[in-house]
């Protein structure tokens, strides 16, 4: 079941670089009208011009929702799913979903370029204007790449642990700051697997995802104008977060307030990158500092680690004690961010 696992966060691709299996990625879980590249894998594609021009006279909202992955992640394998089972929860919310499948192991330069013919792909499919762009960790990398490169396609971008000013793990990896980078590869080869085969860049998206790529790729990638940007972040380490965790407008959204004095136990699998995290003296999920993880408006922090904030590992609890219900939060977002619509 491990394979299942791969791309739960950010730092699957350390021990892939020598391990990468050539396994074609299934479509997305996408009860209809979900969809989940069933085309086949994206091509890479070099970024449009930023006159490309929207569709016309196409109704307005309530606008389709895509979920983008983060590292090393897919749509489905067998049973399982990246966003485990949160299709069927916001399949039975009547929201109108679809799961993108990118290369699992590249920079955002080409994830986003392969999440945007998606994108394309899917308003094209149902005849809406735009999209809300929820992504996890690098999945958000991504979708600010979309909203930058073709703004009139997106209401609103959220992001959900995604490391805005990157990751003291990625900067372990790479030698950027000390630490033992061993353990930190064992433990994501325990919980990650083998990746499934595009054409990846490895070392591009660990330099990505480091302090410094991110600064350079923020500098790049500047936000779309008329978008809604929103950001979530994690806390685990029965943290519970401080002033770090204040959402910039006052009373968070209900789908994070109820969950404001829970408290998250760090998964055993996560505790390697969970002590490197823990020396950069900030609250984190494990793999992201909250401070890392703002960008637009913040709503806020779950009690939950970078695989807990995707219904991970296989559906089980969050910890114990911890009564978070991942897919009560989707169902919730989603119909918050079509709430928002103006």
């Amino acid at each position: 079941m491990r394979a299942g696992w791969l791309g739960l966060g950010l730092v699957t691709v350390v021990v892939t670089a020598a391990a990468c299996s050539t396994q074609e990625l299934g479509p997305g879980p996408g009860a209809a009208p979900a969809t989940s590249g069933d085309d086949g894998p994206a091509p890479v594609l070099q970024r449009p011009p930023a006159s490309s021009p929207a569709p016309d006279g196409q109704p307005g909202g309530p606008y389709p929702l895509v979920l983008a992955h983060g590292m090393g992640g897919f749509a489905k394998i067998g049973p399982i799913d990246y966003f485990a089972g949160v299709a069927g929860t916001l399949q039975r919310g009547g929201l109108d979903a679809h799961f993108s499948v990118v290369d699992p192991l590249n920079d955002s330069d080409v994830r986003g370029a392969q999440l945007l013919a998606f994108v394309e792909r899917v308003v094209r499919d149902t005849g809406k204007r735009k999209v809300h762009l929820i992504g996890h960790s690098q999945g958000g990398f991504d979708a600010r790449w979309v909203a930058h490169a073709r703004p009139d396609l997106v209401a609103s971008v959220t992001t959900i642990g995604t490391p805005h000013r990157g990751t003291a793990v990625a900067d372990v990896v790479l030698g950027v700051l000390p630490g033992n980078a061993q353990e930190v590869m064992a433990a994501i080869a325990d919980l990650y697997g083998a990746a499934m085969g595009y054409q990846s860049d490895l070392r591009a998206q660990l330099g990505h995802l480091s302090s410094a790529g991110a600064a350079g790729f923020n500098a790049r990638i500047t936000d779309g104008p008329g978008v809604a940007y929103y950001s979530i972040a994690g806390r685990t380490r029965l943290a519970a977060g401080g002033t770090a965790c204040k959402p910039d407008q006052p009373g968070a959204p209900a789908f994070i307030a109820r969950w404001s004095t829970t408290l998250d136990p760090t998964d055993p699998v996560m505790y390697a990158p969970s002590v490197v995290m823990d020396q950069q003296g900030v609250p984190h999920d494990g793999v992201v500092g909250v401070p890392s993880a703002r960008w637009g408006r913040f709503l806020g922090c779950l009690p939950a680690d970078h695989a807990d904030e995707i219904c991970q590992i296989l559906n089980d609890p969050a910890g114990a004690g911890n009564g978070f219900d991942c897919h009560r939060f989707y169902g919730e977002l989603a119909t918050w961010l079509q709430s928002q619509e103006h």
